[in-house]
């Protein structure tokens, strides 16, 4: 069993994310990037390696520096022995980073700190190849420097003793880097053989010449050299050839994963020239061809012929490996164009072609020749100009003034905005008492801030807090819950003992539908999509489903208990919950064009809360009234349980970011008051807060932005502190002792309630203090 350091799935340790260098991240990929920061590198011609907060980068000169990956802050920079072509990408072991430099020089600093740990010179013949760390060893080979020679291809422990070495007469191991298979470590030499070893005793298990016909009924005559790491997927070791400045093939060759040898299976394709590593997903080879100062291509191979299903071509070659991201539902390829003032580019593989979502050219003119690292919704990737200039360059989502129009965001619930965030506990305004709901939040849109109070709603200016109009209604007389108003097209919908809509610019009414049961929402609030809005009545056990231009009825829909979510709506389908006194309650899945059930599930505990909808997955939390309640992951196709998890009750709406599920839970006097973040992918706990700083309520609902995740202290049955938390940690980056309530975002301000104000954060010294 192969044992590693805790990665977490934002982190890109090494050169190819894995240990099998698969470069296949479930990380989400920005739509429209644009670059949040960069830094000045010397200059760059490896991956960055991402780790925790930091992204680590090797110059030219050999210094390796951290960043912090979300403000391109400088934290430490270490000088090694460099001369100015760095081949071999950095690793990362957690607390250590690895660095092997051309001076030959390999080396372990701190993490944390940049303190070198230990250094040695093992080699005069340069290291080239990208580092690899596994179970406490490095494995790295000898470059081309000299040219032919005896080169040998290296295992250490991670303290720096030589665990074995393999010795052969060669031109070295130019951007040959290992791949794992089981036991086996797999790597090739660049005159176009690969080599199979023992990866504890450096026993060499098979050595195979791409040209031996007698190996392989796929082999080639003139294979050429190879100059790209192995791949390792499925039983198959996946690498690349180059001949000349066109030609050159891919390949994939079977492997004993009992003996460590090859065998002939596989194939072999006539790609072109290419030093690119391949990855491999979902039956596809996907891999960049052509030289510099040629054109070339990103190509896609059938995995099972090595037939060529689509390639794209581009104005130079691609010498960098693809780096992919799953979290959509089509595979996105990142890759970068060999030549000065080259270019990213963004592909999604649609099926018989590729789409391009986006290029990007980055304002500098240095060549490109690395590929990118992915980290939580971001791109890290560097350049290379003369001998003293690069940069490391952060890509990520645009900003957008989109403000926060409805509860929990958008109609899925996803909790997260790409606005900026406050980095300081900066007040720009706080409103007077009035009235405002704990519990609920503030919807905004048009410069203008929408408020629940009780009584009323409230529309405040949203740069100011000044009240710009106020209209009653008919209050519950439940002021523990609280809905939130929500915006769409110039209108302000609620619902009470009716729901309203009404004119965003004035208050005045639109239209209002009472409910037939004659029963008020509590805590639900309406969800707008596609010129629909559905909206609920609790103890009347309806969900309605209305025509947002008329407010005429389209269809309801009757659950057993109470009606409380909000719904949650994504690709035609609306889920919500419904629960009675007691245990246990039923999760509902609706067609939102007619209503009718689609899948609905039995819970353990109380669905009480709503849902969030994000990749064809139901996020949604259960209370238990005695003990732990849940938080369960859904199939949005049938409603079958993905994972579960223990946590804190809660009727909490989860955020979700990238592959992160953030919750907060407890219910003061009764549970543990916490904040939370899972592995969005199988539920494993990343962090929580400490249960005595007691952030986080059943009636809060996270919300995450820049890197930071917000969230509340509740006293009683309102609010009495704002938190900002580092997203990737859970440490609280700075607080405030008044708000709370289920926070939102917009334009770089953040806005909650507490003891009936509404508090607004922001950075911009240009709004009026209050």
């Amino acid at each position: 069993m192969i044992v590693l350091y805790a990665v977490s799935a934002e982190d890109w340790p090494l050169f190819k994310k894995d240990i099998s260098n698969s470069g296949i991240s479930s990380d989400q990929i920005p739509d429209d990037p644009i670059i949040l920061w960069s830094a000045d590198i010397q200059r760059m011609e490896t991956t960055p390696t991402v780790s925790s907060s930091m992204v680590y980068a090797l110059a030219g000169n050999g210094s390796v520096s951290a960043f912090d990956k979300e403000t391109g802050d400088l934290k430490w920079r270490s000088h090694l022995d460099g001369w100015v072509y760095q081949m071999s990408p950095l690793a990362s072991s957690g607390d250590k980073i690895f660095a092997a430099t051309d001076s030959g020089q390999l080396a372990a600093i701190d993490s944390l700190n940049g303190r070198v740990l230990w250094k040695q010179n093992l080699t005069d013949n340069r290291f080239e190849s990208p580092l690899n760390y596994i179970d406490g060893r490095l494995y790295l080979g000898e470059g081309g420097a000299y040219g032919q020679g005896k080169k040998r291809f290296f295992c250490l422990f991670e303290n720096g003793t030589e665990c074995w070495n393999i010795t052969r007469e060669t031109k070295g191991y130019q951007w040959c880097g290992a791949a794992v298979a089981g036991n086996y470590l797999v790597f090739g030499r660049n005159e176009g053989i690969i080599l199979s070893v023992n990866r504890s005793s450096g026993e060499v298990a098979d050595e195979l010449n791409l040209n031996d016909s007698t190996r392989l009924s796929f082999s080639r005559d003139t294979p050429g050299r190879v100059r790209a790491s192995a791949t390792f997927h499925d039983g198959y070791i996946y690498t690349t050839s180059e001949l000349s400045a066109q030609e050159g093939s891919a390949w994939k060759i079977g492997l004993n994963p009992d003996t460590g040898r090859f065998e002939d299976r596989g194939w072999s394709s006539p790609a072109g020239f290419s030093t690119s590593t391949p990855s491999v997903y979902n039956g596809r080879v996907y891999l960049g061809v052509g030289e510099h100062g040629h054109p070339g291509a990103l190509v896609c191979l059938n995995g099972s012929s090595g037939e060529m299903i689509w390639s794209y071509p581009v104005e130079a070659g691609v010498k960098s490996s693809p780096s992919i991201s799953i979290a959509s539902e089509l595979p996105r390829i990142l890759f970068t164009t060999a030549q000065v003032n080259g270019s990213i580019y963004c592909l999604e593989d649609s099926g018989a072609a590729p789409k391009l979502l986006w290029m990007l050219n980055p304002p500098d003119s240095g060549y490109l020749l690395a590929g990118l690292a992915i980290s939580d919704g971001r791109l890290y990737f560097g350049t290379e100009g003369d001998q003293h200039y690069g940069k490391l360059y952060c890509l990520g989502e645009a900003r957008r003034e989109e403000g926060w129009p409805q509860f929990h965001f958008n109609p899925q619930h996803v909790g997260w905005s790409s606005s900026s965030a406050p980095r300081s506990n900066q007040t720009a305004w706080i409103s007077d008492d009035i009235g405002a709901q704990a519990g609920s939040s503030v919807s905004v849109a048009e410069g203008k801030a929408f408020v629940n109070c009780i009584t009323n709603i409230t529309c405040l200016d949203q740069k100011s807090g000044e009240v710009l109009w106020i209209t009653p209604f008919n209050d519950s007389g439940d002021f523990a819950f609280g809905f939130t108003p929500v915006y769409s097209q110039g209108r302000v919908f609620f619902t009470s003992d009716k729901t309203y809509c009404l004119n965003a610019s004035d208050g005045s009414e639109v239209w209002s539908f009472a409910q037939p049961t004659l029963k008020y929402a509590i805590d639900g609030s309406p969800t707008i999509v596609d010129g629909r809005v559905v909206v609920s009545d609790w103890d009347g056990h309806h969900y309605y489903c209305l025509d947002e231009e008329t407010g005429e009825e389209l269809w309801n829909f009757a659950v057993v208990g109470n009606a409380q979510s909000t719904p949650a709506i994504d690709q035609g389908k609306v889920v919500f919950g419904g629960w009675d006194w007691g245990m246990g309650g039923n999760i509902y899945c609706l067609d939102l064009e007619d209503g009718h059930e689609i899948w609905n599930l039995t819970a353990e505990n109380s669905p009480c809360g709503s849902a969030t909808i994000n990749n064809s997955t139901v996020y949604m939390a259960t209370y238990n009234f005695e003990e732990d309640g849940d938080l369960l992951a859904l199939s949005l196709e049938d409603g079958s349980v993905l994972w579960k998890v223990k946590t804190s009750p809660t009727d909490s709406t989860p955020a979700i970011f990238g592959d992160r599920i953030y919750l907060c839970s407890g219910c003061e006097g009764f549970h543990r008051l916490i904040t939370s973040c899972f592995n969005a992918t199988n539920g494993e706990l990343i962090w929580e807060t400490p249960v005595g700083e007691n952030i986080g309520d059943w009636r809060c609902s996270p919300v995450y932005a820049d890197g930071l995740l917000f969230a509340g202290r509740p006293e009683f049955i309102d609010y009495a502190g704002t938190f900002a938390l580092n997203a990737t940690t859970g440490d609280v980056v700075w607080s405030y002792p008044e708000g709370g309530s289920s926070p939102s975002l917009a334009d770089g301000m953040l806005f909650t309630i507490g003891g009936g104000r509404v508090y607004a954060f922001s950075d911009d010294p240009s709004l009026e203090k209050l």
